[in-house]
């Protein structure tokens, strides 16, 4: 049976590709009502299907790279993922129109979306046979290490095993998906509908663009293209093409599940790194503004030798607006905790920089030695990690932007305690209604509520509290960051734990509890 489907799976895999296409391009050619009666779940179901068979074109150049490498077994586990991707995708994408979201069928959307894809994920180690003991056992294995990619957490159960190579870029491909995934369901589910402005302005989503599938195209290609540079800067930093191309792959994905050690690496690789993490720890919508004033700048006159005209095309944008009060304020917090924690510990400055702004890109590359760090460092870090990066990046954590918010609160505290006014605060040269500012606060309370429950989940599993509240933020915040290495042996509540507060995490929580709500209608915008 393997044999025959070695033999299968590239035929299935390439005819559901062909259909995909086909039905791609000919649904854009007709307009036409596919049910017979209207259901809330008809976007969800669009809109998912959209996404996996996106998920499926994906791993097709890794299923190529499996039988060219003649790794049978790892070309045809990742099929069988590939296969579902696409079936499942051409046949909701086929049944249903995509239609507008409200808040509760965004919100499910991304439930659904984070539930089903590491289901469909984990087939492939299964297949693979990687890990022991029981069909629970090994299910509950695969939907961890499945769990852990598609969130971009880091974390993993196979210390010491050698997957084939293609699995390997296959699952730093997952966490690339998996991290621009989240921006990807934002702009798609949370922007088009007007009565989401509110939920989308605390999320710092701002408008990119008329169409959300046009918006989908745009952050695409900007991330496409900033793999490609780093792979490029890595490849010339003398890494050969594979490990550099995974290796900006897993960073820049906020996964930090190199395969190389990176402690090893020359300093202007560090660096490349370190700039690789910055860059995805940043607001998409200052990487917005960066391609756009690239676009428009006058190339013309640089092809035609007026190097003048060109600075000049450049100098005309205002480039103070890159910088956002949030982008300045992630800036500080790196470099405060940076000189904290480089202090509190026995490590060089650079090292520190390098622990401090893994942590808050919540890249989490598995670099931290609790020998050297002690108790005051891991306090630093876990403060690091649970801010996290930038709103609307694919770092997770609570987020600046959300940090920045509860700082201005606490500024205005006394008078708001004093006189009993409502608060007014002011991010981003606008006014912040009370309704963002509580949906803000409610999800630092999630996230801090979360993390303690988990804590002293883990400590009567054994753990002590410091690191008990390391792993959890850890995990809730998809940074990754590890003090003790995670085993197959660990139990499953352990593993069941750690799924939840990945995934959750990686959606933010809230979305959770509106999804599950009976909320039927949103409100209607003026």
């Amino acid at each position: 049976m393997p044999d025959v489907l070695v033999q299968l799976m590239p035929i299935i895999v390439g005819l559901l590709l062909g259909i995909s296409i086909f039905h791609s391009v000919s649904s854009r050619r007709r307009v036409m009502k596919r049910y017979l009666y209207y259901s809330t779940f008809d976007p969800i179901f669009a809109n998912l299907g959209f996404l996996f068979q996106f998920s499926g074109f994906l791993l097709i150049p890794t299923i190529v790279y499996a039988y060219y490498l003649q790794e049978f077994r790892g070309g045809t586990a990742i099929s069988l993922s590939c296969a579902i991707f696409l079936f499942l995708g051409l046949l909701l994408s086929f049944f249903f129109e995509p239609k507008m979201l409200n808040l509760k069928q965004s919100c499910v959307l991304l439930v659904l979306y984070y539930t089903c894809v590491p289901l469909i994920v984990s087939i492939q180690f299964l297949y693979l046979g990687i890990f022991e003991g029981s069909l629970f056992e090994q299910f509950l294995d695969s939907l961890f290490e499945a769990s852990s990619a598609i969130s971009t957490t880091g974390f993993t159960l196979l210390g010491g095993f050698v997957l084939p190579k293609s699995m390997i870029l296959a699952r730093a491909i997952i966490e690339w998906n998996g991290g621009i995934g989240i921006i990807f369901l934002l702009l798609s589910s949370f922007y088009p509908s007007l009565s989401l402005s509110h939920y989308g302005k605390a999320l710092g989503i701002g408008k990119l663009a008329g169409d959300y599938k046009v918006s989908f195209t745009i952050v695409l290609l900007i991330y496409a293209v900033y793999t490609v540079i780093f792979s490029v800067l890595l490849l010339l930093l003398g890494m050969n093409p594979f490990v550099a191309f995974h290796t900006a792959l897993a960073v820049y994905s906020t996964t930090g599940l190199t395969i190389v050690n990176v402690q090893t690496l020359s300093f202007p690789t560090q660096v490349v790194l370190a700039i690789i993490m910055l860059v995805s720890a940043l607001s998409f919508s200052l990487h917005l503004k960066v391609f756009s004033i690239i676009l428009n700048a006058d190339w013309k006159s640089l092809i035609r030798g007026k190097l003048k005209n060109f600075v000049s095309s450049l100098l005309e944008n205002d480039f103070r607006s890159i910088l956002t009060d949030e982008t300045k304020l992630h800036i500080i917090l790196i470099v405060s905790f940076t000189l904290l924690y480089w202090m509190a510990t026995s490590l060089d400055p650079f090292s520190s920089f390098l622990q401090v702004l893994s942590s808050s890109a919540s890249v989490g590359l598995n670099i931290i030695d609790p020998d050297k760090i002690g108790e005051i460092g891991k306090v630093i870090l876990v403060i690091v990690m649970l801010i996290g990066a930038s709103s609307f990046s694919i770092g997770g954590g609570i987020r600046v932007y959300r940090f920045y918010i509860l700082g201005k609160l606490f500024i205005k505290l006394p008078r708001l305690f004093s006189v009993g006014e409502d608060p007014k605060i002011k991010a981003e040269n606008r006014d912040l209604k009370l309704s963002e500012i509580i949906v803000n606060l409610l999800i630092i309370f999630l996230f801090v509520i979360f993390t303690i429950l988990a804590s002293l989940v883990l400590c009567v599993l054994g753990y002590s509290f410091s690191d008990a509240l390391f792993e959890s933020v850890s995990a809730i915040s998809t940074t990754g960051n590890m003090l003790v290495n995670l085993t197959q042996t660990a139990s499953s509540i352990h593993k069941l734990l750690l799924i939840m507060l990945m995934l959750f995490g990686r959606i933010e929580i809230l979305p959770v509890f509106v999804a599950f709500s009976r909320i039927s209608k949103p409100e209607q915008s003026s």
